[in-house]
């Protein structure tokens, strides 16, 4: 069997771009032009030039390779809807950039080969290659881009021969899963849409008109804002973030005297929504279906995140805000229901494995609340009195807090902003729940023991998972902070490197997250396998469009799928619940 990288070159620019219109948003815009591929086989085969000049049944039956299959893939295989070129079906196409995150490399073809093999790629032709057609390109920068192009299949192909060995063919499966239930795209209510996007923009008006400087200034200008302060007397706060006390209290008590601080606000938050609705709009198809992205290993722990842009799936806002609620763009169609079902309290259960806690597994698998079972744990409740959840909700929803807050290493002053109890009663939960559940502070210490011995030694600090997963957190590297040394390791999120303190708890959360999402992914696969259409995913939720006459039997299916460990770990106590909706508003 073949190996075959490719990859397209097309025409972008500002207003004919992927970011911003999506994939398919993207192929159909009227400057669209794919005008050029580029394929490096390991028989040693090269092709450089117009798509419709490739001979396409070359890949037939044969393994293709894309360093960014989400594009290159879904482009040909758009491509072929519209008779670009012929159809023919390889028996395998891989996504590089996927396996680059997986094996611990940055995402981008630049970066990741750059730290495989200490290589500078130049990416200033691509750059060059904004806003220019083929046919306006001087004959030098066609050969340019020519060279570029080939050299781009054949970093691609390099990386996959050299790094292919590392990436399991389940993890091979889970990025095939994610790429194709994007492409499936997601129903959207494009009459709502359209009214959203109306509400936003009234919205957005009626904030700029109680805005002093409207016109003479950029809205957001803080320079502005601090002058109109100082003109009616009172002393601009040193901060507008979201995240700063102060800075929220001053905006709670001046927000009421003067109208125009809320609406600065209020304009910032209106705006960023206005994106977010936008994105939807741009790359919502005439088919009435959004496609947007979901990223394969955005995150050290292998979890999915967003695929950039002013969109993220993974982060939609549950409330209405402005008048606007974006989960209930998505609908099912007429004839048809979206299935949601999702893991309960998953990273509960992983956390209890791995603290090797088989007395709370039983507890939990014998339970049919398990905040119920953690009350009677912590001493709090007893059976004879009862359902907790009917009986002292307040009881129940003060244990959840514990539990999902106390799991990860939280002090007292940390858990009293996270639960919003008194400092008394969060440092009372903080020292029952560490009482109790003594497995999981022995886990923490365990980890931060193996933090200072891995920086001790000057090996790589892992931990392994049940899947056969390794986390890699590489050779730490110590950092001074108030006087102590902190251990800090280079770690994936959205596909950067960025630096971060590890220590006992942050590595018990890192992975509890990293198996609850094998079990997930897991799961996810086989959900495929049974024949279901998977349209997205959010943490350990999945959404499934299924013939509304279906419903209940796929209902049932999938919670039977979900409820069912995989075979690699059979004795953690896995439960799923689910629905079945017309609107995405859960």
């Amino acid at each position: 069997m073949t190996t075959y990288a490719i990859d397209f070159e097309s025409y972008y620019s500002k207003e004919c771009s992927i970011k911003t219109l999506g994939p398919l948003g993207y192929f159909s815009h009227p400057d669209f032009d794919a005008y050029m591929v580029s394929v490096v086989a390991d028989n040693g085969y090269t092709f450089v030039g117009h798509p419709k000049d490739f001979d396409w049944s070359l890949i037939e039956g044969q393994v293709v390779l894309s360093h960014n299959a989400s594009f290159d893939e879904t482009l040909y295989l758009y491509g072929v809807t519209r008779n670009w070129w012929p159809e023919a079906k390889a028996a395998e196409w891989h996504c590089t950039a996927d396996m680059a995150a997986y094996c611990g490399l940055p995402r981008s073809l630049k970066n990741a080969t750059a730290a495989a093999y200490d290589l500078t790629v130049d990416k200033s032709t691509r750059d060059n290659m904004s806003s220019k057609s083929w046919d306006s390109m001087s004959e030098e920068f066609k050969k340019e881009v020519t060279e570029y192009a080939l050299k781009d299949s054949e970093l691609c192909l390099r990386l996959w021969q050299d790094y292919s060995p590392k990436w399991p063919a389940v993890e091979r499966a889970i990025s095939f899963v994610n790429r194709t239930s994007v492409q499936r795209g997601i129903p959207i209510d494009t009459e709502l849409l359209k009214k959203q996007i109306e509400i936003i923009n009234v919205k957005l008006f009626e904030a700029e008109e109680v805005i002093p400087w409207l016109g003479d200034k950029p809205l957001l200008s803080r320079p502005a804002f601090d002058e109109q302060c100082r003109k009616v007397g009172i002393e601009p706060p040193h901060s507008l973030a979201a995240t700063d006390a102060d800075a929220q209290e001053w905006l709670r008590i001046n927000g009421k005297k003067y109208a125009w601080v809320n609406a600065v606000i209020s304009w910032r938050r209106i705006n960023s929504l206005k994106k977010k609705i936008e994105s939807f709009q741009f790359a919502t198809m005439p088919d009435g279906r959004y496609y947007g992205g979901l990223m394969y290993f955005g995150a050290h722990t292998g979890r999915f995140s967003g695929s950039g842009g002013n969109l993220n799936l993974q982060n939609l806002p549950k409330e209405e805000m402005f008048g606007v609620k974006l989960r209930s763009l998505i609908a099912a169609p007429a004839g048809k229901k979206l299935v949601v079902v999702d893991l309960s309290q998953i990273e509960v259960r992983t956390l209890c494995w791995l603290a090797g806690d088989k007395d709370t597994m039983a507890e939990i698998k014998a339970s049919s609340d398990i905040y119920e079972a953690f009350a009677i744990r912590f001493g709090l409740w007893s059976r004879d009195k009862g359902s907790l959840r009917e009986k002292d909700s307040k009881l129940r929803h003060r244990v959840k807090a514990m539990v999902l807050g106390c799991g990860y290493g939280a002090g007292e002053a940390k858990f009293t902003v996270m639960s919003g109890m008194s400092l008394k009663d969060a440092t009372s939960a903080v020292q029952l729940y560490r009482e109790k559940m003594k497995s999981v502070t022995r886990l923490w210490r365990d980890y931060t023991r193996d933090v200072a011995v891995s920086y001790d030694l000057q090996i790589p600090l892992t931990i392994d998972l049940p899947s056969g997963r390794v986390l890699n957190y590489g050779k730490l590297r110590p950092a001074k902070q108030n006087g102590r040394v902190n251990y800090i390791s280079l770690m994936n999120r959205n596909g950067r490197r960025v630096p971060v303190k590890l220590w006992g708890g942050l590595l018990a959360e890192n992975a509890s997250q990293a198996l609850a999402r094998d079990i997930f992914c897991d799961m996810l696969c086989r959900i495929h396998d049974s024949g279901f259409q998977i349209i997205f995913h959010v943490h350990d939720e999945v959404v499934i469009e299924v013939d509304e006459d279906k419903a209940e039997d796929s209902l049932a299916r999938i919670i039977e799928i979900m409820s069912t460990p995989p075979e690699w770990i059979p004795d953690i106590p896995v439960s799923a619940e689910g629905n079945i909706i017309s609107v995405y508003e859960k």
